[in-house]
């Protein structure tokens, strides 16, 4: 559960920004690019998706 916890708050309060972007996505691509700087302006459309994937998981997961 402290592992979930800490996943869930850096998602909801680092990586959502207070003006609904969701930031800190790494672009797609199969490996890292050296030098590549991840950010809070670094976002994708699948990011989202991701995002609510995880929220949806831990709403199941609360409710047991």
């Amino acid at each position: 559960m402290p592992t979930v916890k800490k996943a869930w708050e850096y998602l909801s309060k680092e990586a959502l920004q207070p003006n609904g972007h969701l930031g800190f996505v790494q672009p797609i691509g199969e490996r890292a690019i050296p030098g590549q700087i991840v950010d809070q302006n670094s976002t994708a459309p699948f990011g989202v998706g991701a995002f609510l994937l995880a929220a949806s998981e831990m709403y199941r997961f609360l409710g047991k």
